[in-house]
């Protein structure tokens, strides 16, 4: 009586087809986690620049109706709030433009005066009289950068303030990819009004 010889897979047969399997899986799994990956990198930085844009737009209306921008009345230099964080990178004529690092200091509407400072990371609000900086940044993104370029606050001068605003930021995350990225705002804004001292009866 004749046996059949019945076929089947040899022991390296397995093994080939098992490490081929491995490194697709391995490939597969490669590719969902730099998706995963790339999906909250994107959320994180749609929601940095959702909060940012908030945060600047509240900056950007409240300059534009504000005045005596980083100093005080009659005095061109800058006030004590802004100094030394100011230096002057160019004089031209009656006006100079003035770089402010991580604060700036004006009058608003309400003739309150006004700070808008770099805090631990938090762009943050201060009012004279009001207790500390209040945070206008949520806690989902980190503030690295805040520079404000100053124009034309020279009472006399015959121009506009115009503060233009450079925010850096990043997503508040544990992971070092994410936090390590940074995204740059920029936006320009023209007070209404020429330089004048704080009050109903000023004139300039």
């Amino acid at each position: 009586m004749k046996h059949e010889m019945k076929k089947a897979f040899t022991l390296i047969e397995l093994l080939v087809a098992i490490g081929v399997f491995s490194i697709l899986v391995a490939i597969g799994v490669g590719g969902f986690v730099n998706a995963l990956h790339t999906q909250r990198q994107i959320a994180g930085f749609i929601a940095a620049q959702s909060n940012a844009s908030v945060a600047l737009e509240q900056m950007a209306r409240e300059m534009r109706t504000g005045f005596l921008f980083c100093h005080d009345p009659g005095d061109p230099n800058p006030n004590a709030t802004c100094f030394p964080s100011c230096t002057v990178t160019n004089v031209s004529g009656l006006t100079s433009v003035w770089t402010c690092n991580g604060i700036m200091d004006f009058y608003n509407v309400s003739n309150e005066n006004v700070d808008y400072a770099l805090q631990n990371g938090e762009l943050a609000r201060s009012v004279t009289g009001a207790s500390g900086y209040t945070p206008i940044t949520g806690s989902n993104i980190k503030v690295t950068s805040l520079v404000f370029t100053l124009f034309g606050s020279i009472e006399g001068d015959n121009w506009n303030p115009r503060v233009t605003i450079s925010l850096g930021v990043s997503p508040s995350s544990s992971d070092p990819a994410l936090a390590s990225d940074v995204l740059h705002l920029q936006t320009t804004v023209s007070a209404r009004q020429i330089d004048c001292p704080p009050g109903p009866s000023a004139s300039c």
